[in-house]
């Protein structure tokens, strides 16, 4: 699929054109994971799951409570640290 003009604003953001957001299911504060590599950018939604409804439901039975949206963030994060070295890697590899 293509997407013609499609421009970055002042502050850095990117508009999805509506098809795309349709055909990949990505709606309001959907996460996105962005990875960069051989000088492109690619975008994938980290899905959602249905579980989130229940989130807090359990806290009375739990140690510690951690909203589900913080163990997101740290995992995407995680994801994305990974992802980094390992592209940061194989670029070293090829200059070696």
């Amino acid at each position: 699929m293509y997407a013609k003009n499609v421009n970055v604003s002042k502050r850095g953001q990117v508009t999805i054109p509506k098809e795309i957001r349709k055909r990949l299911n990505i709606g309001e504060n959907t996460a996105l994971l962005l990875i960069v590599e051989n000088h492109e950018i690619k975008l994938m939604a980290v899905p959602s799951s249905p579980l989130e409804r229940l989130t807090g439901s359990l806290k009375e039975y739990a140690d510690k409570y951690e909203p589900l949206a913080n163990i997101r963030e740290k995992i995407q994060y995680e994801i994305a640290r990974s992802v980094n070295s390992e592209h940061e890697r194989g670029s070293r590899e090829e200059y070696e």
